[in-house]
């Protein structure tokens, strides 16, 4: 036999347990990478029981030294099982917006209750202090038209139809924070009475909110023309204009300084006033309610 198809032999069986090899790693590969896909390819399959993911760990070892070749070579990912189907997302809670607090009952801590509707699925359920209201959080305070919720850590409240109502009205009604009165319609205003005998309190500084100049006519002082009216002074809070002439206060004349004194200090402990006055020559009434 020549010396040189030894050599020859040996070459190809090498060759051949080599491609038999590549073989085999394909396809332990091909195996492997179907179970733990790489990169952002996911996986479809179903959940894997625990017990046959730790024993696929086994495999962990190979696939950090690329044992089975490049394409395998990589950490091997824990697989972690979950109840929730692919997509699926856990039901929000309801909206606050979406629950009317229909009546309450006032008691004990154990007697206390609130009657809310979900608008959506009108559903209407009592619930009981501490009670989760349809989900949305505990109920946390109850009083005679208002109830609040506990959610995200902030008090959040459901009003009944009347305290809808009378909250969307109050703003019209109820003077701004910190002022003295607002007004509720032609020629009508609500006076904030705190306000009122705060600024009564000291007539002199309250005068100077305004220069009040006599008025007359047919050679006798009718009353009082405003000027210089300060905005945020008692005589603009309540509407008085540069011009307007201060005639009676609450039926009472004012045509000298000291009866328009005695006007002003005579406000304190009223309910109502009436202020007439002419305002670019016409008569007019001004009503204030304090509250």
């Amino acid at each position: 036999m020549p010396r040189w198809i030894l050599p020859i032999n040996v070459l190809l069986g090498l060759s051949a347990i080599a491609v038999l090899a590549l073989i085999a790693a394909d396809l332990v590969s091909f195996k492997i990478s179907s179970l733990y896909p790489q990169g952002n390819r996911r996986s479809a399959a179903a959940p894997v029981l625990p017990a046959a993911a730790e024993d696929l760990q086994s495999f962990a070892p190979i696939l950090e030294q690329g044992l089975f070749g490049r394409a395998t070579q990589g950490k091997l990912t824990q697989i972690t099982q979950t109840n929730a189907a692919p997509g699926a997302a856990a039901a929000p809670p309801p909206a606050v917006n979406d629950l009317i607090l229909l009546g309450t009952a006032v008691g004990s801590f154990r007697e206390t209750f609130a009657l809310v509707l979900k608008t959506s699925s009108h559903e209407e359920r009592v619930f009981r202090l501490g009670d989760t209201v349809f989900s949305a959080g505990p109920l946390v305070s109850v009083k005679k038209d208002v109830a609040e919720i506990l959610v995200g850590g902030k008090k959040v409240k459901i009003l009944t139809p009347n305290a809808v109502a009378e909250a969307q009205a109050a703003p019209a009604q109820a003077p701004p924070a910190g002022g003295l009165a607002a007004q509720s319609g032609a020629g009508n205003y609500v006076i904030d009475q705190r306000a009122l005998n705060a600024a009564l309190d000291n007539i002199g500084q309250a005068m100077t909110d305004a220069r009040l100049l006599p008025s007359v006519k047919d050679g006798k002082v009718e009353g009082f023309r405003a000027s210089e009216v300060k905005p945020q002074g008692i005589f603009g809070t309540i509407g008085i204009k540069n011009g307007d002439v201060l005639l009676r206060m609450n039926d009472f004349p004012i045509d000298s300084p000291e009866k328009a004194i005695q006007s002003f200090a005579s406000l304190k402990g009223q309910s109502r006033i009436k202020l007439d006055l002419i305002r670019d020559g016409q008569p007019t009434t001004f009503n204030y309610d304090i509250r």
